[in-house]
């Protein structure tokens, strides 16, 4: 079974002995980032192995790799050297491992590690994508026996996460450690189950120190979210497709906890991606049984559909993927969401007479717009391109502008109820208020379906007017237990999940 080492950043010893501290339990090593600390705390780095008391790595990254060290070779053999000196044959002195790169082949480096009884991880840092010769490279990488083969690369697309888990695949089951490092090697780094990687890397959040590499995890994540420890080869893979915002996704807490809840052996992952057909193919390599489809992909993967439900028809958009024997099925659970999360916001049994605003025309725009008409309110749709709030507003009956004149006048008739569906305001989009130009009188009701933040400039500034507001939080919950039972075949159970205001 993997390991899960803490990475530690600081610039002090001390520093990274009060981090180590605020995972005690949680982890089985740490790596000293020896390249991260002040300069006159290199001299002190033999005594932090006996400080740390648990098995710690030692690493001096050059900038080249993705490290910090920029002194040259020699320099850095001083300081390699300096944290094995005058080492002692009790282990729990020593560092158990020292990281050294293929190309610094030092033997007497090499000879004092053997001494006294600490591994090397011979690694390959590749931060500028994932090498074609990668068979070679390990070839070289794996010729000493003694020696952990080690190759971390930064994925530049979801087609680099494919060939990277297919190369996995092909290893030997002896000790290596292979590392997808970046967003796109987010799934790569949870599913050690299947790669066989000897240690997985995260990141001290609590602790407030940097991360010692792109996307990496947090200590959290790997606990709280994935509880990677208990994920096993046959664990069914499920997941969410979109953009980079993914990684900020609630949606694996959500379904992580519901499999936790009942017992079931299965893991949801988020997959930013830049490639539907890449995606799709990863998706047959690691056998992904059902996956969330976000922006920008609940129109694109229409073509790629065996099926459909009724509802991504008449919405033009799907949310929801399920592997069936003939092929990819695909549903939209949006507009459920929508329904059961803005009735209960608004105590009320249907919209029947409550005029809406619909804000944006997109995948989410089209699940509410066909939720409202179900549920017998009468809407506009304003968006910032005419055509596409043309083609929703007509499909449904309702009236439509551009950001424009037309827009403040429509709005000033349909304002009981507006549903703001852009991405404006999201962590890590576009950022401000897509109604900056609208004045909130305090009687309307505002639902942005965004979650993270918990409150948006334009949810803020209604609530300073006297108006109800809700997050995205209520229809992401409401829309996830149709998935779940989509993905499952079992009922939601009824766990605890967010804040919506």
């Amino acid at each position: 079974m993997a390991q899960l080492c803490l990475c530690l950043t600081g610039s002090t010893l001390a520093e990274n002995l009060r981090a180590l501290d605020m995972y005690r339990g949680r982890i089985d090593l740490a790596e000293l980032r020896a390249d991260c600390l002040d300069p006159n705390e290199v001299f002190h780095i033999r005594s932090f192995p006996e400080l740390a008391g648990i098995p710690t790595i030692l690493s001096v990254r050059r900038r080249a790799d993705g490290g910090y060290f920029d002194d040259g070779e020699g320099a850095r053999l001083v300081v390699f050297a300096k944290g094995l000196a005058f080492a002692s044959r009790d282990r729990r002195l020593n560092f158990a491992y020292v990281d050294i790169e293929q190309d610094f082949r030092i033997p007497a480096l090499e000879e004092a590690a053997r001494t006294f009884g600490t591994r090397i991880i011979r690694s390959r840092y590749c931060p500028a994508g994932l090498p074609e010769d990668l068979d070679e490279i390990w070839t070289d990488l794996s010729r000493d026996p003694y020696e952990i083969p080690k190759l971390a690369a930064v994925l530049r697309g979801i087609g680099e996460t494919r060939r990277l888990f297919e190369f996995a695949d092909r290893l030997p089951d002896t000790e290596h450690i292979v590392s997808g490092m970046g967003e796109y090697g987010f799934c790569f780094r949870i599913l050690t189950s299947r790669t066989g990687s000897l240690i997985n890397y995260a990141s001290p959040s609590l602790a407030g120190l940097p991360s010692a590499a792109p996307g990496q995890a947090t200590a959290e994540e790997y606990e709280n979210v994935y509880r990677w420890r208990k994920i096993r080869k046959d664990y069914s893979v499920f997941g969410i497709l979109g953009g980079p915002s993914v990684l900020g996704s609630l949606s694996p807490s959500l379904h992580n906890a519901g499999y936790a809840e009942l017992g079931m052996p299965a893991v949801y992952l988020p997959f930013p991606s830049d490639s539907l057909e890449q995606f799709l193919a990863l998706a047959e390599e690691l056998g992904v049984r059902g996956f969330s489809v976000t922006v920008p992909f609940k129109e694109k993967i229409l073509p790629y559909l065996t099926e459909r439900a009724p509802e991504v028809s008449a919405i033009g958009a799907c949310n929801t993927v399920v592997r069936t024997p003939s092929g990819w099925y695909g549903t939209n659970t949006d507009a459920a969401g929508f329904e059961r999360s803005v009735l209960d916001f608004l105590k009320r049994p249907d919209l029947k007479g409550v005029r809406t605003a619909i804000i944006g025309a997109g995948g989410s725009a089209r699940a509410v717009a066909y939720a409202l008409q179900k549920l017998g309110a009468s809407a506009c749709v304003v968006n910032r391109g005419m055509n596409k709030a043309k083609q929703l507003a007509e499909r449904h009956g309702f009236e439509w502008a551009g950001m424009n004149e037309r827009a403040v006048e429509l709005l000033g008739r349909y304002n009981d109820l507006i549903v703001q569906t852009t991405s404006v305001g999201m962590e890590g989009g576009v950022p401000g208020d897509p109604l900056e130009w609208y004045e909130f009188t305090g009687s309307e009701a505002l639902v942005d379906i965004i979650y993270n933040p918990k409150e948006t400039p334009v949810m803020r500034r209604a609530r300073e007017a006297g108006c109800a507001v809700a997050n995205g939080l209520g229809m992401l919950r409401a829309q996830g237990e149709v998935q779940f039972e989509l993905f499952t075949g079992k009922k939601y159970p009824g766990l605890p999940f967010g804040d919506v205001v």
